[in-house]
């Protein structure tokens, strides 16, 4: 009678064994797709609507070829939370502003990423510049196009894109023409 006692024993643990596999198996999948997913619940701000401009001849503060993006209404966003996407589609060259916000006006190696040289490196300005502010509404980003770079005539055309970075969406996209 012993023996075959034994002998039941065998297919229970067998069966205790893969379920105790199986519940490891889903615990460790279901570990790693709900930490793969916690960083889905990033909301992007809503800027519900802004302006821009961009001026080719003397504009104050920043020269020629200025260009100011507007928070016009939405909600505010910390000036370390944005970066800036810049695309000059006439001459097919494109610059990003990042690691933002610049401690004084100018632009450092880390702040740009810009092959084309695209963006002026001295002259930033409004929530982007001096420590930064939320942006908010009344409150602009101010940078300036490279001259240099290729001179931006009255009639070309640009397109902004401020991104906020935590949630990789896109604040606001502006397409500007250059005016004098």
């Amino acid at each position: 009678m012993t023996s075959h006692g034994r002998r039941g024993v065998s297919p229970v643990i067998g069966v205790v064994l893969m379920l105790a596999v199986t519940v490891l198996l889903a615990a460790t999948v279901g570990g790693y797709a709900l930490n793969t997913t916690a960083g889905l619940d990033q909301r992007t701000p809503t800027v519900a609507r802004s302006t821009g401009s961009f001026v080719t001849g003397p504009s104050g503060g920043c020269g020629e070829n200025a260009v100011v993006i507007r928070h016009a209404g939405g909600d505010s966003v910390p000036a370390d939370e944005i970066e800036v996407a810049v695309r000059l589609p006439d001459a097919g060259t494109r610059a990003r502003l990042v690691d933002l916000p610049v401690s004084g006006t100018a632009l450092s190696a880390s702040n740009a990423d810009d092959p084309d040289n695209v963006v002026y490196d001295y002259c930033v300005g409004g929530v982007i510049a001096a420590g930064g502010q939320r942006w908010s509404a009344g409150r602009t980003i101010t940078f300036q196009l490279n001259a240099g770079g290729g001179t931006v005539e009255p009639g070309d055309s640009i397109e902004v894109r401020v991104v906020h970075t935590p949630s990789n969406g896109v604040l606001t996209a502006v397409e500007l023409t250059a005016r004098r």
